[in-house]
C-alpha cells in the first residue's frame, strides 16, 4: 500500500520554536518533508535547529520560499487547515479517514499550516483544493501551530501503519498547482478585461469563487488542455 508522505507547508511562521517543534513531530511520525514560506525572522535559524532536537536533519533540507504560489507550484493535490469559520465556497473534512484517502489518490501533496496569530488568509487558501478542520471541543478551536503539526502528523502515522488495503491509489495524471494557476490567472485577466468582475467590490470575493471552482475538481492534464483550447476560442470572438 502506497506510504502518506505529505510535504507540510509552514506560511509565514513568526516562532522559530514552533518550525523546529513541527520538524520534531513530524520527525517522530516518520514524514520528513518540509517547506516554509517567508518566516517573519528570516532563515537559518539555530533557534529552530535547537527546538527540532534530532529533527535537524529536517530542518537543514528545509525549502524556503518567498511566495505560497512558488511553493505549491509542483503539487497536484494542497490541503489547507484552519479552525476558523470562512465564508467560502471551499469543502472542508473534519474526518481523518477521509484526509488520508484524499492523499492516497494524488503523486504529490502539500498540507500548509498558517501563521500563528492569524492562520492561512483567504489568498492562501485560494490555492488550496479543500480544507482540513482538526475536531476539537467547541469552546476553543485554537491549536498552536506546532500542536496542529503533530495531530496530523500523528493521524498519518496510524493510516500507514493500519492493516486497510483496499484503498485506491489511482494516482491518474493530475495538473501541478503551477499549471492550474496559470490558466486561471489568463482566464482572470481575460474577464477582468472583458467586464465580468461588477461589481468592483466584490471582485476579490469572484476571483476566489472562481480559484475554488478549479481546485474543487481535480482536473487531469487532458482536461486543462481542453480547457485551455476551449477558453482560446472563445476569446477570439469579438467583444460584444
Amino acid at each position: 500500500m502506497k506510504k502518506i508522505n505529505p510535504t507540510i507547508i509552514l506560511v509565514r511562521p513568526q516562532l522559530y520554536e514552533n518550525i523546529g517543534m513541527a520538524a520534531r513531530a513530524m520527525d517522530n511520525f516518520g514524514l520528513s518533508k518540509l517547506s516554509i514560506v517567508s518566516p517573519r525572522d528570516g532563515w537559518p535559524s539555530k533557534k529552530a535547529k535547537s527546538s527540532a532536537k534530532h529533527a535537524d536533519k529536517i530542518i537543514n533540507r528545509a525549502k524556503v520560499y518567498d511566495h505560497l504560489e512558488d511553493a505549491v507550484s509542483n503539487f497536484d493535490l494542497v490541503i489547507a487547515t484552519s479552525n476558523r469559520k470562512r465564508f467560502l465556497t471551499k469543502k472542508t473534512y473534519d474526518s481523518f479517514n477521509a484526509l488520508q484517502k484524499k492523499i492516497r489518490n494524488f503523486k504529490n501533496t502539500a498540507i500548509l499550516f498558517g501563521p500563528e496569530n492569524s492562520g492561512l488568509s483567504n489568498q492562501d487558501i485560494r490555492l488550496a483544493n479543500f480544507l482540513f478542520t482538526i475536531p476539537t471541543y467547541n469552546k476553543n478551536k485554537s491549536l498552536n501551530l506546532s500542536h496542529a503539526v503533530s495531530v496530523i502528523s500523528y493521524e498519518l502515522f496510524l493510516a500507514n501503519n493500519s492493516s486497510v488495503k483496499n484503498i485506491s491509489t489511482s494516482n491518474i495524471d493530475k495538473v501541478s498547482k503551477l499549471e492550474l494557476s496559470n490558466f486561471i490567472k489568463f482566464l482572470v485577466n481575460d474577464l477582468d478585461f472583458r467586464g465580468f468582475f461588477r461589481p468592483v467590490e466584490k471582485k476579490s470575493n469572484m476571483i476566489d469563487n472562481i480559484y475554488s471552482i478549479y481546485n474543487k475538481i481535480g482536473l487531469t492534464k487532458k482536461e486543462l488542455r481542453m480547457l485551455w483550447g476551449m477558453h482560446k476560442k472563445l476569446k477570439n470572438q469579438p467583444k460584444s
